[in-house]
């Protein structure tokens, strides 16, 4: 039990070695400073000394948990340089000066928590920079004021000191603020990227094929090769342009369908019975290509392994509150199964719908006998 006791706190002691050793190193420092007469600590100044002991005891544990990490070791020891001489200006200001609490000794107690801001937020520090070093000015105004004018300074001493240190906590809130934006836009960014690669997944097979019959077409010179081509060049135009857009109308999908079906009956060998009743509203926007890949599946397993008897029905309701897409065809259930939870389509288009409709959707697919079935609905937000 006390070897376990001892292990514990040895990795406590470890994991949070710039924690305790900066406490040591600010504590000892501040004695030391104290015992030579560098410093002077007033005891009454309770909420003064534990602020400012507090400020040193958190760049330090920074300085001990960075130092390591850091290439540019000489940059940090800069900084540390920087606020060690502001501090004993400070200190030299307060033993020359006989006027307790003077503005001078403010001033450069606002201009170390400017630079405590710029040193570990750069960043930050210059794209607020008018706005921090405008606080902290206001802020030593008003102490100066109080200081130099107000009769009735002494009875908010303590107030007036700890007032240049409560903007580093809004500044600090604020840092927190930018950084949940930054994360919410790279999770903004990372999610349009793998929407744009999986829309770039999209039927390049199925393009591939046309193009394989179109240029058998042209070889028979038939007839039916011009309008191919035109129908091939409309469909290619929607999804280049089209499906890199956030949303299109749910007519223009119809449409992109309807392409998609008459050059699959130009390709097919044999007759397929396709019905398509469509049902929408004007104006209803929905995120570009998502049906695509349930025909696709009707076409790849059902109708172009048949010899005959092929039938896919398909159903697209779109009002402003809901979208309701099935599509019904059959198979050959001697010569395939279909997956009803694999597939490269299937699982792109399931990954898509989770980014664009997350909690909005639902995609049933199953078979019964030799029909497959596709339900799709997905429910709108309205404002």
């Amino acid at each position: 039990m006390a070897k376990l006791i001892l292990t514990a706190m040895n990795t406590l002691l470890q994991r949070f070695r710039p924690i305790w050793l900066g406490a040591i190193f600010t504590l000892a420092a501040t004695l030391l400073l104290s015992l030579l007469g560098i410093i002077l600590i007033d005891p009454k100044e309770v909420g003064e000394n534990i602020a400012i002991f507090t400020l040193w005891w958190i760049l330090i544990a920074l300085a001990l948990y960075f130092f390591p990490r850091l290439k540019n070791k000489k940059r940090l020891l800069q900084h540390v340089g920087v606020l060690v001489g502001l501090h004993i200006i400070i200190f030299m200001v307060e033993y020359n000066v006989d006027m307790e609490d003077n503005p001078a000794t403010f001033a450069l107690l606002a201009a170390i928590c400017v630079y405590v801001i710029y040193w570990l937020a750069p960043v930050f520090f210059k794209k607020y920079q008018a706005f921090i070093i405008g606080v902290y000015a206001a802020v030593w105004m008003i102490f100066a004021y109080g200081r130099l004018v107000k009769d009735n300074y002494f009875h908010y001493q303590e107030e007036y000191v700890i007032s240049f240190l409560w903007p580093l906590l809004f500044f600090a809130a604020l840092w927190i603020y930018e950084q949940w934006k930054w994360f919410r836009s790279l999770q903004s960014d990372k999610t349009a990227a793998e929407l744009a690669l999986l829309k770039s997944q999209i039927n390049p097979h199925f393009f591939f094929n046309t193009l394989n019959n179109l240029h058998a077409l042209a070889l028979e010179q038939s007839k039916e090769t011009p309008e191919v081509i035109c129908q091939l060049s409309d469909m290619m135009r929607y999804t280049i342009y089209e499906g890199k857009k956030d949303w299109v109308r749910v007519s223009e999908e119809a449409a992109y369908l309807q392409n998609y079906i008459e050059l699959h009956e130009i390709r097919q060998h044999q007759k397929v019975n396709i019905t398509f009743d469509e049902d929408i509203t004007a104006g209803v926007m929905v995120s570009p290509l998502l049906f695509i890949p349930l025909l696709e599946n009707a076409f790849k397993h059902g109708a172009e392994r048949l010899l005959s008897d092929a039938f896919i029905d398909i159903q697209l309701k779109a009002t402003h509150e809901q979208i309701y897409f099935q599509i019904r065809n059959n198979f050959d259930p001697t010569e395939t199964t279909v997956k009803t939870s694999g597939g490269i389509g299937l699982s792109n288009l399931r990954r898509r719908l989770e980014l664009v409709y997350p909690d909005q959707h639902q995609l049933d697919i199953h078979q019964e006998d030799n029909t497959y079935t596709a339900t799709l609905t997905i429910e709108l937000k309205t404002v």
